[in-house]
This record gives structure tokens, sequence and C-alpha cells, in this order.
């Protein structure tokens, strides 16, 4: 192996541990649409004016007391102080550099408010819609929730990331039975598209800033010894395992709600279900990405 490709081996093992934080935010998304100086003159301190500097009187001595005079002003011969010797360090003398041990140093501090978490999150995405789909209060709390029930089969619609669709489900009839209509899958088509717009190398600094923080409110809710990769993983796998629906998909009201004709599709879990209504093509781009991220979270462990 020649030395550069030794350099670029050693980095991406370097970059594991990051390329797991990449993938745990792109889910994030994926998991979320599935729910819905001068000098100044004296002054007299008391009168703050100028002092007037009074002129001595000239007194005449006579000869006893110039010579008592003469002898009290009679400079004394001034005699400097000797030169300090130069300190000179020989070349065999080491000086050691001054260490500032790292357990002194303050850990940075994270911001992780809600608005600091959503403002790094837009700035990672080149769609301008980022902003006006995701949600403005816990985010982190949130995706971890989602993460979690993802991967246990199960739906989390009271903690989504992302605001839900502006258009209303739609179905057509035809020949006295209802089918899906295909517009209803176009409604998820900008939240794919926003997914798929992620700067990957900003989104891994993002994680590791973020993952202490995951990892902590994982644990919240996790049985003992369970590992935020795992879960997460399990969570893909639950997405991947969704199946194609051939369309039209034929649905029926119960009153309350919509549900899948065949009973395979309607026996399916939550997310999966979910994961269907976004339609073939949107299901399609989504399961990629999947894929993509779970290669990594593997080639990372």
């Amino acid at each position: 192996m020649s030395q550069p490709e030794v350099e670029q081996s050693s980095q991406l093992q370097q970059m594991k541990p990051y390329l797991i934080a990449a993938g745990a935010l792109l889910i994030i998304l994926l998991l979320a649409i599935f729910w819905p100086s001068a000098n100044s003159p004296d002054v007299d301190e008391q009168t703050n004016q100028p002092i007037e500097q009074t002129a001595p009187v000239e007194k005449e001595l006579t000869r006893e007391e110039q010579a008592v005079y003469e002898d009290a002003v009679k400079p004394e011969v001034f005699q400097p102080a000797p030169i300090p010797q130069a300190v000179v360090i020989e070349s065999s003398d080491e000086v050691e550099p001054m260490v500032v041990s790292e357990e002194s140093a303050p850990d940075p501090i994270v911001d992780e408010s809600d608005g600091a978490i959503k403002q790094a999150l837009i700035d990672i995405a080149t769609s301008e819609r980022f902003a006006s789909l995701l949600v403005n209060e816990s985010l982190l709390q949130k995706f971890v929730v989602n993460v979690y029930n993802t991967a246990n089969a199960e739906a989390a619609p009271n903690h989504s990331l992302i605001q839900a669709p502006q258009r209303p489900f739609q179905i057509y009839q035809q020949a006295e039975r209802e089918w899906i209509d295909p517009a209803s899958f176009q409604r998820y088509n900008v939240y794919v598209d926003v997914l798929e717009s992620l700067n990957t190398e900003r989104l891994i600094t993002l994680l590791d800033t973020y993952r202490p923080i995951i990892e902590e409110k994982f644990a919240e809710i996790a049985p003992p010894n369970s590992r935020f990769n795992d879960t997460l993983i399990d969570a893909i796998d639950e997405l991947l395992d969704t199946p194609k629906a051939p369309v039209p998909i034929e649905v029926y009201s119960d009153s309350v709600m919509y549900k899948f004709k065949d009973d395979k599709l309607e026996n399916l879990s939550s997310p999966q279900k979910q994961l269907l209504r976004t339609g073939p093509e949107n299901m399609r781009r989504i399961k990629q990405v999947l894929r993509d991220i779970k290669d990594e979270l593997y080639a990372s462990q």
C-alpha cells in the first residue's frame, strides 16, 4: 500500500465516529416526515483655583553664614550604581516551555437551546424550505424518541420534528371504490428534497457537537445497556422492511380515518404504513438514503 493510501486509510478510521453521528442526523428528517494627556497647573484643593507661585525674597548673608551655607549645599560626588552583568544562557542549557494542562482547560459550552439547534440544522441544508418545516421545541428530545419508537415498530405522533403537510390527504373514487390520489404523495416531495440537500461534512461536525447530549437523552428512555447506534440501525431496518405496494393503493374509511384495503398493508407497523403514504418514488429515494446511512454505520463499527 502506498503512503497516500495509508494516510487515506488512517483518516477514514479517524472519521468513523463522525460518520455514525452524520447518520444519526440524517435520520432526523426521515423519521420526522413520518409524523405528521498634557500637564495641568497645580490646583488648590479647596478653591479649585491655580496656586500662585510666590517669588523668593533674597537676603544678604554675613561671611560666617555664607561659609556655613556653602558647606551645607556643597554637592556630593555622584556614584552611579554598578551596571548588572547580562545573563548568558549556554547552548547546553534547555529552557522548558510552559505547558498548559488540558485538564485545566474548560470544556467548550455547547448551546443546546432549541433556537441554536434549529439554526445549526438550517445552516447545513441548501434548501430554503427547511426552516419552515422544522418545529421549534424539544428538537433533540423528539429526535431520540422518534428513533427509539421506530426501532420498536411504534409511532411517535406527539413528538413530530417536522410540520405536517399543509395540503390534506386526498383520495378519489372509481367503480365505487376509494384510492389514494397521487397528489397525496406529492405532499412529501419537499421533505425528501430537504433531506437530500443536507451538507454531509457540516452534518458530521454538528452531530459530533450534540452527540453526548443525544446519548444522555437516549439513556433516559432506553433499557439499561442499550446502545443508541444499535437502536438507530433497528429503526432503519424497520423502514427498509416496508414492502412495495402497487399503485393505485386502495383504501377505505372507518368513519375516523382511512385504512389500507389490503390486510397485508394494514397489518404493517405504523412507521411502515406512514412510509407507504409518501408514495412509491419518495419511498424509493428515502430507502436509498437509509441504505447509505446503514452502510456507513456498519463500516464504522
